[in-house]
């Protein structure tokens, strides 16, 4: 049995892109009062650049992970020691069909 495992889902990644934007929406104004930017009018400009920065960066991160890895899958075997030959390997071939009509009896 084979299981697609991925941390998140492709669309999952690209909304976590936008939590960290909208989280960095709130967390601007507040580095800003602790005076992380400077002071001034040019602290303000740079908290405006940082905010326009980190939520284009958030964005772009998310669907970017999202879309690389979409493609990666882990896939899990429900029992681990098929190297050790402890189950037959099936074929993928479907079984036969049986026949249209009945053999014929001998004597008839």
């Amino acid at each position: 049995m084979s299981v697609r495992f991925t941390w998140l889902r492709p669309g999952g990644w690209g909304r976590l892109g936008v939590v960290v934007a909208i989280g960095m929406l709130f967390a601007t104004p507040m580095l800003w009062s602790l005076g992380a930017f400077g002071e001034g009018d040019e602290a303000i400009r740079k908290a405006l650049i940082f905010l326009f920065s980190a939520m284009w960066f958030g964005v772009g991160v998310g669907y970017s992970i999202g879309w690389a890895l979409h493609g990666f899958v882990i896939r899990s075997r429900e029992h681990d020691d098929d190297d050790e030959g402890g189950h037959p390997v099936r074929s993928a071939a479907p079984p036969p069909r049986p026949a249209a009509h009945p053999p014929a009896r001998p004597g008839h």
